[in-house]
């Protein structure tokens, strides 16, 4: 797991400690082999392949979902290291929780982001980070505000086990004041998408 970093829905909950979840997302800049990695992760018995495609690989060792993901963007903050892998700063799982709320709007990924900003530091901040993680030209800060406030998708998912106090209708309202103290529109579906971010 040298040289890995992890990120996620459960990179943020070791860091916030505000919602169990049970899946764990990795990331390198660095190419990797899938058959070496996979064959690295059998060595400790009950590995099976659920996803494989060009740096990507999603296996169940044990019956935990682990997923890999070589990404061409770096971390824009130093994360903390571990025996065997690295624990991506908080903002930088901000930055990817946003652009994955442009590309899907999961319900998850919304309170991740509400119990993140409820915490300290503000969305202008993060917004203001974007175009240094992905380019100017990648990440359209105007379709980020408005997949804020589009709540279509994920009404229809269950929430996630939290580990702390949450309202879904108090989420929601916080996105909504938060887009309306950009003075941007909201309450539209996003008209395009960002880089592929994994939750």
């Amino acid at each position: 797991m040298r040289g890995w970093t992890l990120a996620g829905g459960t990179g943020l909950a070791l860091r916030l400690g505000h919602r169990l979840s049970d899946d764990f997302d990795f990331f390198k800049q660095a190419r990797f082999s899938r058959q070496g990695l996979f064959t690295s992760l059998s060595k400790l018995g009950g590995c099976e392949v659920l996803q494989e495609e060009a740096g990507t690989l999603t296996v169940l060792l044990r019956g935990i979902k682990l997923s890999f993901f070589q990404i061409p963007d770096p971390f824009l903050f130093a994360a903390e290291t571990f025996s065997f892998f690295r624990l991506a700063d908080a903002r930088d799982i901000a930055l990817m929780k946003l652009v994955a709320v442009l590309n899907r709007g999961s319900r998850k990924d919304f309170v991740d982001l509400y119990c993140l900003l409820r915490r300290g530091g503000s969305l202008a901040e993060h917004l203001g980070l974007l175009p240094k993680k992905y380019g100017s030209g990648r990440v359209n800060l105007y379709q980020v505000l408005q997949s804020l406030t589009w709540f279509e998708e994920a009404e229809a998912e269950p929430s996630p086990r939290m580990l702390e106090p949450f309202d879904w209708k108090e989420c929601k309202a916080f996105f909504r004041r938060e887009a309306r103290g950009l003075v941007l529109p909201e309450g539209g579906p996003p008209s395009g998408r960002g880089p592929a971010e994994r939750d």
